[in-house]
């Protein structure tokens, strides 16, 4: 059975453009190709040099990086980085985009007609969705190569592909990346916030998925200065750092884990509430196995109250 190269594969499948990502730090990169429109190449410059100016760790392994001449790159030793297959990717830091281009693309007509480079010439909807900054974090070459276009999703097991301390695990048969579980609400903030600001569809499953992260992992000192910084070079917030609490079954709406009362809760909402409260003296396998089921429950669950509801 011949071998897939998965690295390869899907870096074609997921429409970037070759080296587009890397984090190249020049001047001209400050001027928006087009006046007063969106760019990417200026979102790139604007991270790197005031975004990320004094806090240089990147997304998904927690590695500590630099600007070395006009290039930022990582300090694999600070993180215990082990390339997995790129060397050149894995020593080189590239803007990732939480929701990918892939994903936001992918919803506007420019993309069927010619991919990546053919909406940044035709969409100034696109255009502002792969610029926007709430959306780009730092990330190794490498694991943004890997993670590609596939969909965040809870992945059982603890395989680390990256090295032992490396928390970034990525599934390629299925097509699926869970990053570390101190970035999780992170990821989800982001992703609710590029739903909500362009309209953008999000499965059920990503959902429930996004508001359990946002819940178990709150915003951090980072994270509100990273939303600040933002706020005032692209003129507006990300809602869901600015105001934080916790989100039910109604993504708006601040509850108890996912949505019930505490007069409602059954034994498995307590059960549940008690490991997360407890969460950081728990194995992280633990962690992610109870969070897995706790999900399908949910859904089991909201599934049988639709049925009890159709049949009265």
């Amino acid at each position: 059975m011949p071998v897939v190269d998965y690295y390869s594969v899907y870096m074609v499948q997921d429409g970037d453009l070759v080296d587009e990502d890397v984090a190249i730090v020049e001047p001209q990169q400050a001027q928006s190709v087009r006046s007063g429109d969106y760019s990417f190449s200026r979102s790139k410059y604007l991270l790197a040099t005031q975004v990320y100016k004094d806090y240089k760790t990147e997304f998904y392994g927690g590695c500590q990086f630099k600007q070395q001449q006009k290039l930022l790159v990582p300090l694999l030793s600070s993180c215990g980085y082990t390339p997995r297959k790129s060397a050149v990717r894995a020593n080189r830091i590239e803007w990732e985009h939480i929701v990918p281009a892939w994903v936001f693309g992918h919803q506007l007509q420019c993309w069927q007609n010619g991919g990546r480079a053919h909406c940044r010439d035709t969409s100034k909807a696109f255009r502002q969705m792969e610029a926007d900054l709430h959306n780009l974090v730092p990330a190794i070459g490498e694991i943004n190569g890997d993670r590609s276009n596939f969909r965040y999703q809870m992945i059982p097991g603890e395989a680390r592909m990256y090295g032992n301390k490396v928390n970034m695990e990525i599934d390629f048969p299925q097509r699926t990346a869970e990053p570390p579980d101190n970035v999780w609400g992170d990821a989800a903030r982001a992703s609710l916030y590029m739903r909500d600001r362009y309209g953008l569809k999000l499965g059920d499953a990503q959902e429930k998925l996004f508001r359990a992260w946002n819940n178990l992992d709150p915003v951090d000192q980072w994270e509100q200065q990273r939303n600040r910084l933002i706020t005032q070079l692209q003129g507006n917030d990300n809602p869901y750092v600015t105001h934080y609490r916790k989100l039910g079954d109604n993504a708006d709406s601040p509850s108890t884990p996912l949505g019930k009362t505490a007069e409602a809760q059954d034994w498995v909402d307590r059960l549940y509430a008690l490991v997360m409260q407890h969460k950081d003296k728990l194995p992280y396998a633990v962690v992610s196995l109870i969070t897995l089921l706790y999900l399908g429950y949910v859904q089991f669950r909201r599934r049988k109250a639709s049925r009890k509801t159709k049949a009265g």
